[in-house]
């Protein structure tokens, strides 16, 4: 039985299909290809592959359906979409489309494919057996790091500026990864991280816990969802001033799942990855910290009662 990583090719076009299924299997991978998206499925159906490379414009189905049939068949199979769009994230549907492991844009470099199958190869392996010698729970393949992000067709790359990593040093990283996320999830501070358009895209467990949500609920939410008062003009004044490198800190207000609110601590960071702006929000409720005082002073204790900070804007 091969031991390489099998690879389901699936595009309509001949050239791609010829040139880059001998490209991968001269790299050590075993390659099908088909040409129509319902060959895909099928033999989906019949066979295991370890990752799929899917052209998103067939001539019988659109790529991005296949994409959420095969996610729904076969949940632990990553698949790397190849576009000839840039502005994909824009047109398909973002429920659909973050289903996809990570999506190259035409003309792609060969190096980018191969290195894009590799982590992909890796991540299948951790969602399915977890990471070896490990004793935490199997990885869900969905909150393993999402590489869905367009190639940089505009500037060729670089193979001296950007090393080729291995498949070693890729569990490497993936296992750092992994470390901070454990890292993060056990620290007592809340730490949420929203996109540019307020969607928040991550929360360690300490918000989870304190909002009420799951992770993946609260991936489906915006800042206004979890800040009553969140006031568009303030966000936008304190943007700015993240942008000209101040450091933020004030109270703010946070409503959980079931509608209750809470006075939080609030400390903003403005982070830039891949070309987009992320706000890093790090919170601590204050309930607690109220209450004990509370509770000091009414046993007649020298501690000063004190109540909820004003509502701001978070």
């Amino acid at each position: 039985m091969s031991t390489k990583p099998r690879v389901l090719l699936v595009d309509d076009d001949t050239d791609i299909l010829l040139a880059l299924s001998d490209y991968l299997s001269q790299e050590g991978f075993e390659v099908e290809t088909v040409e129509t998206g319902a060959a895909a499925l099928q033999k989906s159906t019949t066979s295991s592959y370890d990752v799929v490379l899917l052209d998103v414009g067939l001539p019988d189905r659109d790529g991005i359906e296949v994409l959420n049939e095969l996610s729904q068949t076969h949940p632990h199979m990553p698949v790397i979409l190849l576009t000839a769009f840039t502005s994909l994230r824009n047109t398909a549907n973002p429920d659909i489309l973050d289903k996809a492991f990570a999506y190259l844009t035409k003309p792609y470099q060969r190096q980018e494919v191969k290195s894009a199958i590799h982590r992909a190869c890796l991540a299948r392996n951790v969602a399915v057996e977890g990471w070896p010698g490990s004793s935490e729970p199997i990885v869900p393949f969905a909150n393993f790091p999402s590489l869905l992000q367009p190639s940089p067709t505009a500037v060729p790359l670089d193979v001296a500026t950007q090393p080729t990593l291995n498949l070693t040093a890729y569990e490497r990283l993936a296992e750092y990864v992994h470390l901070m996320q454990f890292a993060f999830d056990h620290v007592p501070d809340g730490i949420l991280v929203a996109d540019s358009d307020k969607r928040l895209r991550f929360a360690n467990q300490a918000a989870c816990d304190a909002l009420g949500y799951t992770r993946e609920e609260l991936q489906t939410l915006r800042i206004p969802d979890i800040a009553p008062n969140h006031d568009n003009e303030k966000f936008r004044q304190l943007l700015e001033r993240l942008r000209k490198g101040q450091h933020l800190s004030y109270p703010s207000i946070h409503r959980t799942k079931n509608g209750q609110e809470f006075p939080i601590e609030i400390s903003v960071y403005l982070l830039n990855f891949q070309g987009q702006e992320f706000t890093c929000a790090v919170t601590r409720a204050l309930h607690l910290e109220i209450t004990h005082e509370r509770k000091a002073g009414e046993s007649g204790g020298e501690s000063e009662e004190t109540s909820g900070p004003q509502k701001t804007s978070s």
